[in-house]
């Protein structure tokens, strides 16, 4: 009997150690095939082209946003396009110029950002974008996805009828990903490019806060 208990445990020790080794092997070929997951540099360039035409698909729903003379259809339909440019939990860091000339900054979800500038208590508001000046190469981060940052120039200016309320320049950086994703009409994982944080980095006014 006691060489059967003393068998029985062997045996269970044995099917312990080899589901443990097992488990590691997993981990370990699922984490390999993760490091060789990389992009071309042709792949790269493609993403420097998109990313481009990401930042200038924002910037047209900001204007369409912010445009109070805009149908109320265009400006919702321009809200919910700009969100699927976004990785999921993306935030707007928000900057002005207080009364006393100090720098405020304030952190909202992009899903608030966006509603919040539609309903701006301003008469009139435009928005004007400059060139993207400067686009950093993308570099893989330990999570395997690929990092870059986008700099654009914002002007923003805020009317009371005919009176400029507020008016202020914004340098902000974009914050560009690509991870792989599930394509459920390709059914396969694909290299996909989103707008994650944006940064004011720098902010000029001489009027009223926002």
């Amino acid at each position: 009997m006691l060489r059967k208990i003393l068998l029985s445990g062997l045996i269970f020790s044995v099917c312990i150690l080899l589901a443990a080794q097992t488990k590691t092997a997993v981990t370990s070929k699922q984490a390999k095939i993760t490091d060789e997951i990389n992009l071309s540099p042709a792949d790269i360039e493609v993403f420097k082209e998109q990313t481009k035409q990401k930042v200038e698909e924002f910037q047209q729903y900001i204007v369409t946003l912010g445009n109070k003379d805009e149908p109320v259809e265009k400006r919702n339909m321009a809200e919910k396009e700009a969100l699927k440019l976004f990785y999921k939990g993306a935030q707007m860091e928000i900057s002005f110029v207080m009364a006393d000339g100090s720098i405020q900054k304030i952190n909202r979800p992009m899903e608030k950002y966006l509603a919040r500038l539609k309903s701006l208590p301003y008469t009139k508001v435009i928005i004007k974008f400059y060139d993207i000046a400067y686009i950093s190469e993308f570099t893989k981060g330990p999570d395997g996805k690929y990092y870059s940052t986008a700099t654009i120039i914002q002007e923003f200016t805020g009317f009371s009828n005919d009176d400029i309320i507020y008016t202020d320049v914004t340098k902000k950086d974009i914050e560009i990903i690509i991870d792989i994703v599930e394509d459920k009409f390709f059914q396969e994982k694909r290299w996909k490019i989103f707008l994650g944080d944006i940064k004011a980095t720098e902010t000029r006014t001489t009027t009223a806060s926002l």
